[in-house]
């Protein structure tokens, strides 16, 4: 499907020879589409096997050394034992007094070396002594070993070396032996049994596929027990019968381990499900055995695999690299008529835009206007009674100043003047700050103090918290200065603070909490109340514009809005959590202005 969509888009191009070129292009694209993987798969494959092989043979070196230096830890015990005085003295006189000294020598010795068992057997194979005497079921004293291959070796040649599992104990082991001489030769055998069992399970941990086998292919070491006691391959009857007769492997029913021949040395296992494994030996004459490594070739199958698939891929790529260069033309061609009839748009769009935004701009400051007058029509009668207030001491000083001037109390009268110009004056500061907090234009950015912003907000909203006996606490250090705009950061204070007082309609303890702590770079401004709290239900929507929970008539649901976009314009963030016993609190994160 590939080459024939590549056929296709080649003929829309135009070309001296299309034919001719075209079927040459077509062979040499198969062709390197199926040498490319096939070599790429062979490459990888020959340099990953290489590679498990060259491996291989250093731990094969590695578990060989091992094995030997389990085993010659005790090589030399079966020598001294039969050249101990007390062992020769038990051999010419097995009276019961010897082997008791014995059987301590022994247990002695094997504390000390850490072998499985140590022991002494006659020229007939009756063990006489042995270090584990003391065991009433295992002990291997007055046991004949006379059908065991060591004990044949021993008497024949003076020593013995052999694998076997134990006739008494039942536990595997190596058996090594030597020949005790006394006056008429070969006296006896003294033998030690090494337990490799810990080479097994070091194996085993290091996640290894590792076998030794005996010379007749038998395993009798491996890092997966269920190897172990299995020969590679079917066994003859005559050697079934001699492994009977040796009680080599007791008990183990000797059932093939079904390997299997593969490929450039590879095997099969039909316990692994037929897998495929890259198997390395290594001679070990010493022991007449053979150990065997088993490696596993999938990693480096999917690594061929992975790479004739990338060959493929490169081989597509370069061809549709070849097909594109080749289109190259007509599509800058496309381009630059797209690119200019893009750019004619873009202008348009760029002028629309700048409209839009001209707009929204009027529109938001619209909205912000109509919630300072509308938070002002709110407040117009508390303003009221803070202006009646003054006005009736106004009036009340100047009739008294009347009267003192008529008695000549020229003291008093000056005194009564300055009270009347401190309520004009603070009659001048609140109609003052309502223009202000009035006005429309644009926000300025500039060093605003939290404790200021939030006098100005109390001076507006002062006569409605005494009114509704609320108790406003405040914790804003006189060091708080954050970036923004004064007026507006009072427009979010005064809405915030209205909207906690709000809250304690009702709440027989009323208090409102606003605080100030410096945060990394910013300040953290809280407005918290001990009202009923913010609805679940009303979380997702408690800033969006028009939304209220009031009562028809008595809010716009512009607050939280306008309030949210200012100090969002201010770089900061606005949010309303619930607090753990009672009310809401409201968080403003402002960033911090430097002083200067």
């Amino acid at each position: 499907m590939s080459i024939a969509r590549t056929d296709q888009q080649t003929d829309a191009l135009p070309r001296p020879r299309p034919g001719g070129r075209r079927a040459l292009w077509t062979v040499a694209f198969v062709a390197a589409l199926t040498l490319a993987p096939w070599q790429t798969h062979r490459w990888v494959e020959a340099s990953g096997l290489a590679e498990l092989r060259r491996v291989g043979d250093q731990r094969l070196g590695l578990y060989a050394s091992g094995i030997r230096t389990a085993v010659g830890r005790y090589d030399y015990l079966p020598f001294l034992l039969a050249h101990d005085k007390d062992v020769l003295a038990l051999l010419e006189d097995p009276s019961a007094d010897r082997r008791h000294t014995t059987n301590r020598l022994l247990e002695d010795a094997n504390e000390a070396a850490g072998a499985a068992s140590l022991y002494v057997t006659d020229r007939t194979g009756l063990t006489l002594a042995a270090s584990n005497w003391r065991d009433p079921v295992q002990s291997l004293v007055g046991n004949r070993y006379d059908f065991r291959p060591y004990f044949r070796q021993t008497m024949a040649t003076g020593s013995g070396r052999y694998f076997g599992i134990g006739a008494t104990t039942g536990l595997p082991g190596y058996f090594l032996s030597r020949a005790a001489l006394g006056a008429e030769g070969v006296a006896g055998t003294a033998v030690v049994k090494v337990d490799l069992e810990p080479l097994q399970r070091d194996w085993q941990a290091a996640g290894e596929r590792v076998m030794v086998t005996d010379g007749n292919g038998v395993v009798f070491l491996a890092s997966h027990a269920e190897w172990k006691y299995r020969p590679l391959r079917p066994l003859a009857e005559p050697v079934r019968a001699q492994l009977a007769a040796t009680r080599q492997y007791a008990g183990a029913d000797l059932r093939p381990l079904g390997l299997g021949d593969g490929p450039d040395g590879m095997v099969t296992l039909s316990d692994e499900r037929g897998r495929a494994f890259l198997m390395q030996e290594l001679a070990l004459p010493d022991f007449d055995a053979t150990i065997r490594l088993l490696a596993d070739v999938e990693p480096v199958l999917a690594q061929a695999r992975s790479g004739a698939v990338l060959a493929a891929a490169l081989v597509l790529l370069l061809a549709a690299g070849l097909l594109l260069a080749r289109q190259r033309a007509e599509t800058l061609r496309l381009q630059r008529e797209a690119h200019e009839t893009l750019e004619r748009r873009v202008e348009e769009r760029t002028h629309e835009l700048a409209a839009a935004n001209q707009v929204l701009r009027d529109a938001q400051e619209e909205l912000v206007q109509a919630g300072k007058l509308a938070a002002l029509g709110q407040m117009s009668a508390a303003l009221a009674h803070e202006f009646n207030q003054p006005l009736a001491a106004i009036r009340t000083f100047v009739a008294s100043t009347r009267l003192l001037a008529e008695r000549g109390d020229t003291p008093s009268v000056l005194g009564n003047l300055g009270m009347i110009a401190d309520m004009a004056e603070r009659m001048a500061v609140i109609s003052g700050h309502l223009k202000t907090f009035a006005r429309k234009g644009p926000a300025r950015v500039e060093a605003v103090p939290v404790g200021q912003a939030l006098d100005r907000a109390l001076l507006l909203l002062g006569q409605r918290l005494r009114q509704d006996g609320i108790d406003l606490t405040r914790a804003v250090p006189d060091d708080a200065l954050v970036r923004g705009d004064a007026v507006r950061l009072e427009q979010v204070l005064v809405n915030l603070i209205r909207n906690a007082a709000d809250a304690l309609s009702g709440v027989e303890d009323r208090r409102i909490t606003v605080s100030a702590v410096r945060g990394p770079g910013v300040w953290e401004v809280r407005i918290s109340d001990i009202g009923t709290g913010i609805a679940a239900e009303h979380q997702a929507r408690l800033f969006d514009p028009f939304f209220t929970t009031k009562e028809v008539g008595e809010g716009l649901g512009l607050g939280l809005s306008l309030s949210y976009g200012i100090v969002r314009d201010f770089g900061g963030s606005l949010r309303a959590e619930n607090n753990p016993d009672a009310g809401a609190t409201f968080v403003m994160i402002l960033p911090e202005a430097a002083h200067g």
